[in-house]
């Protein structure tokens, strides 16, 4: 990796600093490693991971103090705390003494990984395309300024997050930015082709023509090299991005080798069991005897989990000491007023179900109380929260995201096992949730009555659903139930190549009689297809009459023999 200014390097200078530096003046530090070794003595640490929390900045499960540190955002060298926000990936560099404190950052540097227009949704595999790249996004992925419901194609967005084994970008954070021009990625360099003055980034093709180079010239340019690019002028039908400056973002250990300790967090590609070897964010790790494997068993470790990576440099290679399996994806969804809270067990109830908080989990307040420093400590009974969880090995309701909010900002979706179900309503995540006249019941691939519904649960009782309505006091009416696909595997790819329910909005590439191409998906109308043109009801001949190449369309359907999708309805 490579810095204008190495955050390792700041981080050495700085140590003494650092090690007789004062604590953040916020009072709200959650759990302070114990420690009474004041000899002085101090190691340097090198992170890179998403932000959980502030007071002063949480860092993969880490509270570093931040008041002291160098911050620098986007293009902006010069920023401060409040500039950082949760769901940011960002490189932190610091400094840890034997004193019981907390490390002392020295640097943290966040980097947009992607901005430009969507140019694609798929709501129900959680999927968005932007210049060519695909990001995937699931309920823990923090949006800002809109959400996956209201995102529309042509807004400008800004991802943060990390490269899975796909290739693809899991978003951690999203955030809108239309008053935004410039348009920026991250990638690695295909097809270069020196006589053209072009390469592929994925599906995006960079001409760099006219660009200028940072740590890096045109003759440096490879196949297989990590860049950055910056643009303005985007060509959404060749998808060709007229770049104005690339900057080398190679990964080198020139920058990690003097830190004493390396902690990492991604998604894990590149594995080889037989040379016991995996990647995490472009970082090779190697497994040794040594290597310790916590929440889950060694042989969890494929392509696609999750994890957090603790590891040493040895001069050659980065040994892996300890590695951290973090869930990917919520199984539950519930939302409700706090009863008790057990500062000592780290636990509070929401709607009967108690919930246990470990490092890891993030923290939001989008109440009117806007605390930023809102961690476990801060939570009390009466606070209005919205809980993302799993149940983890030990049967304990894990919290992996907490979101305070007002009462009024509830948003009436809820998931997690269906109980007690009748023809008039059941129990999810602890919320009671009634059936009406107009409720929609999905399956995997079709719409259920409600008896068809009930039905389900005579022979098999463990089914997840997913719930979206409207409160009518503590009950929830549900708008549609939804049964989520069987898929306990949460290290599976976010649902990017299942066939059963299709949602997204595109736009439309080609038409041939009654077929209608959109993102290469190809759709199909029936005369029950419900249709709309800019809200108001429309025939199946006037639909068609309306439409054309370049249309943007927004449909719900299915699919149908895993080759296309019979649209049950569509706007134009």
């Amino acid at each position: 990796m490579r810095f204008s200014k190495s955050l390792i390097a700041l981080a050495l200078s700085t140590t003494l600093a650092a090690c007789g530096g004062s604590d953040s003046s916020d009072d709200n530090v959650s759990n302070p490693p114990p420690g009474d070794d004041n000899s002085g003595s101090s190691t340097t640490v090198y992170t890179e991971g998403v932000i959980t929390g502030f007071g002063s900045v949480y860092v993969n499960g880490q509270r570093y103090r931040s008041e002291n540190a160098n911050i620098a955002t986007g293009n902006n060298p010069a920023a401060t705390e409040g500039d950082l926000k949760v769901g940011m990936v960002v490189s932190l560099a610091a400094s840890s003494s034997n004193d019981g404190e907390d490390p002392e950052a020295t640097d943290i540097r966040y980097e947009e990984h992607l901005q430009g227009p969507v140019s694609f949704i798929d709501r129900e595999a959680g999927i968005i395309e932007v210049l060519g790249q695909q990001v995937v996004f699931n309920d823990l992925t923090e949006f800002d300024e809109t959400d996956a419901d209201t995102l529309a194609v042509g807004d400008i967005i800004e991802v943060s997050g990390y490269i899975d084994d796909n290739g693809d970008f899991y978003a951690t954070r999203i955030e809108l930015e239309n008053d935004e021009t410039e348009m920026k990625l991250k990638g690695t360099v295909s097809a270069l082709d020196t006589t053209a003055q072009t390469f592929m980034l994925n599906e995006l093709t960079i001409d760099y023509s006219s660009a200028e180079f940072d740590d890096m010239t045109a003759d440096d340019l490879e196949d297989g090299l990590y860049v950055k690019v910056e643009g303005e002028a985007f060509d959404a039908e060749t998808q060709t991005l007229v770049a104005t400056e690339i900057e080398n973002k190679d990964r080198e250990f020139d920058d990690i080798d003097d830190a004493d300790e390396v902690k990492i967090a991604g998604i894990v590609s590149g594995y080889d069991e037989t040379a016991g070897t995996f990647e995490v964010n472009r970082y090779t790790f190697t497994v040794t005897d040594d290597t310790e494997f916590e929440d889950g068993p060694a042989s969890r470790l494929t392509n696609g989990v999750r994890v957090k990576v603790e590891a040493e440099y040895d001069g050659e290679q980065l040994n892996a000491k300890e590695v951290e399996f973090i869930a990917k994806e919520a199984r539950q969804k519930t939302e409700g007023q706090v009863t008790a809270v057990d500062a000592d067990a780290q636990t509070f109830v929401v709607n009967d179900i108690t919930f246990v908080v470990d490092e890891d989990t993030s923290y939001l307040d989008t109440s009117g109380q806007g605390a930023r420093q809102f961690n476990f400590d801060r939570i009390a009974v009466n606070d209005w929260l919205k809980v993302l969880a799993v149940v983890n090995d030990d049967g304990e309701y894990l919290a992996l995201k907490i979101k305070r909010a007002e009462e009024d900002d509830r948003e009436g979706e809820v998931k997690g096992i269906a109980s007690d179900v009748t023809v008039d309503g059941m129990t999810v995540a602890g919320i009671s949730v009634a059936f009406a006249d107009n409720t929609e019941f999905e399956g995997d691939d079709e719409e259920l009555t409600v008896e068809e519904f009930v039905a389900l649960f005579s022979a098999e009782t463990d089914i997840e659903v997913e719930v979206e309505g409207d409160y009518d006091g503590d009950i929830l009416v549900a708008r549609e139930v939804e049964i989520e696909a069987d898929d306990e595997d949460e290290d599976d790819d976010n649902g990017a190549d299942k066939r059963g329910k299709a949602e997204f909005e595109g736009s439309v590439e080609s038409i041939d009689g009654d077929s209608v191409i959109v993102n290469g998906h190809e759709l199909r109308f029936t005369s029950n297809s419900e249709l709309e043109i800019d809200g108001e009801s429309a025939t199946l001949e006037e639909f068609f009459a309306a439409l054309e190449v370049g249309s943007i369309i927004e449909i719900e359907g299915v699919w149908r023999e895993q080759t296309y999708i019979e649209v049950q309805e569509a706007e134009l």
